[in-house]
């Protein structure tokens, strides 16, 4: 193996055949986030239960990667990032196998836990992975071509649900992941450079911080547990205010903790680096603002359009064919250009895109329609790759694990509260209303950028 990697180490193509080894990981995390929507009835006939229960099958496995994930980046600087990696595919692959047989709707939740540790392992690694393959300036492509293989799972998740469903049944959706899993753990056992000893043995003179991850658990997952299920629960409930409570308690002594280590969970003084503050929340908003026309449109085209399913689906594939298109262009003029250009670009069109989809009426075309989600899609890959690369190379090398942790935490939290926010604006206002509400919320985003950029011109004439 060591013979085959000196072989290849100095080829200019070895980082993209670590890119191929590792993202066969994303590909299959995001294929299972949304292959399992499309088997949600078949769920509730099998196991007679209503959707009440059977949101905990996608909830649970949502809420283990967020609430973890910091703790699995910090990890892999202490272990190791390839061997991390293999164990995450490891787990989530075998927690695959578990759910393919589960016998009862508990059995199926709690091994859907199981997985989402082996996923939150996988998602904690690949984009630090990534970024340590590839030199400072050649990064930008290789994370942007990561949307492309997000939104390519994504894409790919319900077409292959309902394919395998209606041939081999639901248990299908499980086993599939054991060659994709395979695939990648032969790739990089393969592939992966040896992890470096002297690195590790850096690393774990810094111990990880067990009671920041507990309590950092608890905050994110209560959080998430009020912003997902608070329109259920009614936001005034006993039980939202209770969680709501619990969540700012678990955040304050969480807060008062990490500031007391020399070696905490989440270094916060990463924060203190406008461009990782600015690129963190921005980042967010950005993962908000995309869960707007997932959940939304489809609801407008078949309430007020009256398309069909397959149409509807049709028309939604759009958004994901131009973040693809679009990923690697926006990678490679961050390497050019830099990451601050490319992702302002993004965010005007974003703004735009979402003031032009609020204007929809019952007489808009299906082509207004295609022009708009399409080009939210190119705003979205021309902003999200700079920003990823902004932030892993506004902190130390040896922290990548923790922030690629970090960038995969914010990008869950970020589309679980966007669904929620999504529904919570829709029941107060119209479709198109929301989607103006999005615009501002873009156009705030703009505005932070703006000021990074000034930012950025001050401290250049400072230097000079």
């Amino acid at each position: 193996m060591e013979k085959l990697q000196n072989k290849l180490i100095n080829l200019s193509w070895y980082p993209w055949i670590i890119f191929l080894s590792v993202t066969t990981g994303t590909f299959m995390v995001n294929v299972d986030s949304s292959i399992l929507n499309v088997a949600l009835p078949i769920l509730e006939e099998y196991f007679l239960v209503g959707p009440e229960v059977l949101q905990w099958v996608i909830s649970s496995y949502l809420l283990m990667i967020t609430g973890i994930l910091p703790a699995m980046g910090k990890l892999s600087d202490l272990v190791g990032r390839k061997k991390m990696f293999m164990i995450g595919t490891a787990v989530f692959v075998s927690g695959s196998l578990l759910s393919a047989i589960s016998q009862s709707i508990v059995q199926l939740i709690i091994f859907r836990i199981y997985q989402g540790i082996g996923a939150a392992i996988l998602q904690g690694n690949v984009m630090s992975i990534i970024a340590n393959a590839f030199p400072a300036g050649n990064r930008g492509k290789a994370l942007g071509m990561i949307g492309s293989v997000v939104a390519a799972g994504t894409i790919a998740g319900p077409a292959i649900g309902g394919f395998l469903i209606d041939f081999l049944g639901w248990r299908s959706i499980f086993w599939i992941n054991f060659p994709i899993g395979l695939l990648g753990f032969i790739g990089a056992y393969l592939f992966l450079p040896k992890d470096s000893k002297e690195e590790i043995s850096r690393n774990k003179e810094r111990n990880l911080d067990y009671l920041g991850a507990v309590l950092f658990f608890i905050a994110m997952v209560s959080l998430l547990l009020f912003v997902s299920n608070g329109h259920i629960w009614g936001w005034h409930s006993p039980i939202s205010w209770g969680i709501v409570i619990l969540s700012i308690i678990s955040g304050i002594l969480f807060y008062l903790w990490e500031i007391k280590l020399d070696q905490p969970l989440i270094d916060l003084t990463f924060f203190r680096i406008s461009t990782f503050a600015v690129g963190s929340i921005t980042s967010y908003f950005s993962y908000v603002l995309i869960m707007f026309p997932s959940v939304l449109l489809p609801m407008f085209l078949y309430n007020v359009l009256q398309l069909t399913p397959i149409q509807i689906g049709a028309i939604m594939t759009f958004q994901a064919v131009a973040m693809m298109i679009t990923a690697p262009i926006s990678g490679f003029l961050s390497d050019r250009i830099g990451n601050l250009w490319p992702a302002l670009f993004g965010m005007t069109i974003i703004t735009i895109s979402l003031f032009l989809m609020g204007n929809y009426t019952e007489n808009s075309t299906v082509f207004y329609i295609i022009a708009t989600i399409s080009f939210f899609g190119i705003g979205m890959a021309l902003f999200q790759s700079p920003v990823n690369v902004a932030i892993i190379e506004s902190v130390p090398v040896n922290k990548a694990g923790i922030t690629g942790g970090i960038i995969a935490t914010i990008r869950n939290f970020g589309r679980v509260s966007g669904v929620a926010f999504a529904i919570l604006f829709f029941q107060m206002s119209s479709i198109p209303t929301v989607f103006l509400i999005g615009s501002v919320i873009a156009l705030f985003n703009l505005l932070l950028l703006v000021t990074r950029l000034k930012v950025t011109k001050r401290e250049k004439k400072e230097s000079y």
